[in-house]
């Protein structure tokens, strides 16, 4: 789910008309804004302050981008010129230039590796190898004079291919796309692919290319939100855009983890909105109104924030993508439509599973079963037969494993590592055993700790707790999460963390009785333990929540008191006569 904070301006906008873009610089915390066809600033997001900025006599034709393979940055002048300079310059116009024979769109930057030179006729290179040979650098366009490019992207995880989105003087929409030859990264014009964005009796009011999924997402004016796979050339309809309107324009950006950010007008067509909307569940899961609606705005999200472009600043909006499984923040939001479109059914489509699997799971598969049906016949064979390797294989191609058969697949990870054979309260021998062995033992171990990352409902997995595990088992499981949390030899992630947590409260809950009734000294030592790490981890919290109000003040320049005496409100003395 997402949740947004309070909205405020990044900087002023010289001209609306000539704004270019913002793009990423080379520290997360810093973004460039090309202002205006003479103007490049950078700034700082914490503190929307301006770090640094260049101007030019040229005038600048599409967004400065960074390259991070040489260290500099890079913008288009005068549509055909590329111009490549340091941070310290201070004169762009003496900057190192290189000039084309072919106007160039834009430039796409790419993490370790060259950037893409985009040329307005539809052709690319890598950037490397289109100056150096820039003077014979000819192609045949790509479209035709008919087609103007309205968006552009790479995408692919093994080879790079190339998405364009194109708008037709028909007002019809395309998407080309096209591998990319690995060295000189140009187009492999046999392998040219064209798919139209047609729906009937709608048109599309908002698209975006989203190169971390290989999809295409078409917003239209039926508020229906469509996905085209690029890898398997496939459409589908996600759900229905609420809290917005889809009679004017619409622009999106990707937020991350499922999430796509619009920006829009209001249902009530008197101001603007911006909505977070779940790709996986087809909902808006958060919005956040605005006074002026700006159509065609440029919007972007970097660094947890999101860049808006308004009609005379560049806004900014920090966000929270939570990770959380529970869904209660959605509950009694949306209205329930009714999809009465009819689907037509593809009879010839094969029974063959189009991912690997073996033998038994595809027989399953054509018995039309479920993942949780299929996965409790096969998990349980397979723990019989105690093959850790293998299970853990198996687990990986279901995503909705049963609890029961969860909570048996975590009483045979603790047998696995032979947890009783480790003295759990002595914290030294303990966190030896967990990190000093082999590299059979480390996998009998990994095992474990993937265990943890399966997805599970609360309420379903407690009762399978409390039959399925004994009290020494979720003893275990409480010191080697505790260990987890505090080793600094094992980096964990917050999503992974977050987990760690849940499970602490569920072996909590699932054996409460167990625990107030026992006076044995082991459940006193994990749990007075456990109460130490937390209370470890909260302390940090606890100082930096002191500091929140004077970093505020420091940030808005207000001077800090400091007082060296302790002083009381007041005092009360009693006399007595």
């Amino acid at each position: 789910m997402a949740k947004f904070h309070n909205y405020y301006v990044l900087c002023p906008l010289i001209d609306q008309k000539s704004f270019l873009g913002v793009s990423k610089d080379k520290e997360d915390a810093n973004v460039l804004v090309t202002l205006g066809r003479n103007v490049v600033n950078k700034y700082r997001l914490s503190d929307q302050k301006q770090v640094g900025g260049w101007t030019s006599k040229d005038h600048i034709t599409s967004a400065v981008i960074y390259d991070d393979t040489n260290g500099n940055y890079i913008g288009v002048f005068n549509n055909n010129i590329i111009k490549t300079w340091q941070e310290d310059s201070a004169n762009l116009d003496k900057s190192k230039k290189f000039k084309f024979s072919l106007n160039i769109l834009k430039l796409l930057p790419r993490k370790k590796r060259s950037p893409l030179i985009i040329f307005s006729d539809g052709n690319c290179s890598s950037l490397s190898y289109a100056i150096e040979n820039r003077k014979s650098f000819e192609n045949k366009p790509v479209f035709k004079e008919t087609e103007t490019i309205v968006d552009i992207s790479y995408y692919g995880k093994y080879s790079d291919c190339i998405c364009y989105i194109t708008k037709s003087n028909k007002d019809t929409f395309d998407i080309v796309t096209c591998p990319l030859r690995e060295e000189l990264c140009d187009l492999e014009r046999t392998k040219l692919n064209r798919t139209k964005i047609l729906r009937d009796d709608v048109n599309v009011v908002g698209k975006i290319i989203c190169m971390e999924t290989n999809c295409v997402y078409v917003i239209w004016s039926d508020s229906k939100m469509s996905e085209y796979n690029l890898v398997q050339k496939s459409w589908r309809i996600i759900g229905t855009v609420s809290w917005i309107s889809t009679a004017s324009s619409i622009s999106l950006a990707w937020m991350g983890k499922n999430h796509l950010i619009l920006f829009g007008s209001n249902m009530d067509q008197d101001g603007a909105i911006i909505v977070a909307y779940n790709t996986t569940l087809g909902v808006g899961s958060c919005k956040y109104p605005m006074k002026m609606y700006t159509e065609n705005a440029r919007i972007y999200c970097f660094d947890n924030r999101i860049c808006l472009e308004a009609s005379n600043h560049i806004g900014m909006l920090p966000y929270i993508l939570e990770t959380k499984r529970n869904l209660s923040s959605l509950l009694g939001s949306h209205e329930v439509i009714l999809d009465e479109e009819t689907e037509i059914a593809n009879w010839g489509t094969p029974t063959i599973p189009l991912f690997p699997v073996d033998d038994q799971i595809k027989g399953l598969l054509k018995l039309g079963l479920t993942e949780r049906s299929i996965c409790a016949q096969i998990i349980p064979n397979l723990l019989e037969k105690g093959d850790f390797v293998n299970i853990m294989c198996t687990i990986r191609k279901f995503s909705d494993i049963p609890e029961s058969v969860l909570v048996s697949i975590l009483k045979y990870a603790v047998k696995l590592v032979q947890s009783e054979n480790v003295d759990i309260t002595k914290p030294e021998e303990f966190h030896a055993y967990c990190r000093e062995h082999s590299v059979t033992e480390k996998e009998k171990f990994r095992f474990l700790i993937d265990t943890f990352t399966i997805t599970f409902s609360d309420a379903l997995v407690i009762p399978h707790l409390r039959n399925g595990l004994t009290l020494e088992d979720t003893l275990f499981l409480i010191a080697y999460i505790t260990y987890l949390l505090v080793d600094p030899g094992i980096d964990l992630n917050l999503e992974y963390e977050s987990k760690l947590y849940d499970w602490c409260m569920l072996l909590l809950d699932s054996f409460y009785q167990q625990y107030l009734l026992t006076r044995d000294d082991t459940v006193t030592h994990v749990l007075q333990n456990m109460l130490n790490v937390i209370i470890d981890l909260i302390k940090p919290l606890e100082n930096m929540s002191l500091l929140l109000a004077k970093m505020q003040n420091l940030v808005m320049g207000k001077n800090f008191v400091f007082k060296t005496e302790k002083q009381l409100s007041y005092t009360i003395e009693s006399i007595i006569i």
